[in-house]
């Protein structure tokens, strides 16, 4: 004689959610060897999964068995129809949790059966969204692209010409070369001709220019108005950084259209 159960319980306390009605009946069968060959001597699980309310079929959700210790035993995903296989070996408890995405995890009690049992079970599962932490925006401590900018030229430890001396001298020069100059730029050969590039004294190759965190090559004109503060990156630590973009050392400038005062 099939012994037939129904549980109605509250959502379990871990994991959440919980399955709010557990229906299976335990039957030893003799099972067709054609369609579970190599595991007639197998307890089974089969069954369907089913939403709370609609009582809608629920695909792809994943069915797992844990064991008594909570261990995993094996796990599958409910088919179109809703519907899931599980075969297990032994007649040791367990319980079964259901998981769907944006959903939260429900579980059953431990389930104990015998060896050559095959539960069909009926799971109702609850469509109780996942709650995320909030996040707080404090419009306050936002930052601007300049201030992440040179933040991180600090952090790498990179040769940095700071905000405040040029804001000092850029307006004094007309030219990039004369405000490097004026800074006192060491480790760079100025270019003689306007078509030349800036050579870095260290291996004689050109400098690439980064502008704004973009690789814009080694001739590129820079408007000493426009400049919120520059870096001196040498091969190493510009190669890391941005690749065969710049491999023989860059001048990085963060101009001033991202967060410091607009150009005049």
């Amino acid at each position: 004689m099939n012994a037939v159960q129904s549980l109605v319980r509250p959502p379990a306390v871990s994991p959440p959610g919980g399955l709010t009605r557990v229906r299976h009946r335990a039957a030893t069968l003799i099972l067709a060897a054609a369609a579970l060959s190599g595991h007639l001597q197998a307890q089974f699980i089969r069954g369907t999964i089913r939403a709370q309310g609609s009582e809608g079929i629920v695909q792809g959700a994943s069915i797992t068995v844990l064991d008594s210790a909570d261990r995993h035993v094996m796990a599958v995903l409910s088919d179109e129809r809703g519907h899931f296989v599980l075969p297990l070996a032994g007649g040791l408890p367990f319980k079964v949790t259901v998981r769907k995405i944006g959903w939260q995890p429900s579980s059953t009690e431990l389930i104990r059966a015998t060896a050559t049992d095959t539960l069909d079970m009926d799971l109702v599962v609850p469509m109780d969204g996942v709650l995320l932490p909030g996040v707080e925006i404090d419009a306050r401590q936002t930052t601007s692209f300049n201030q992440r900018s040179y933040a991180e030229a600090k952090r790498l430890g990179w040769k940095i010409y700071e905000p405040a001396e040029i804001e000092a001298r850029r307006y004094e020069v007309s030219y990039f070369s004369d405000m490097m100059r004026a800074l006192s730029v060491t480790g760079v050969k100025m270019p003689a001709r306007r078509d030349d590039c800036y050579v870095n004294i260290r291996n004689g190759r050109c400098f690439s220019f980064v502008v704004d965190g973009q690789a814009v090559g080694p001739n590129w004109v820079v408007n000493p108005v426009d400049v919120y503060f520059i870096a001196i990156l040498q091969a190493t630590e510009s190669s890391v950084q941005f690749g065969d973009k710049a491999p023989w050392g860059a001048i990085l400038v963060v101009t001033r259209m991202n967060g410091d005062k607009k150009n005049p």
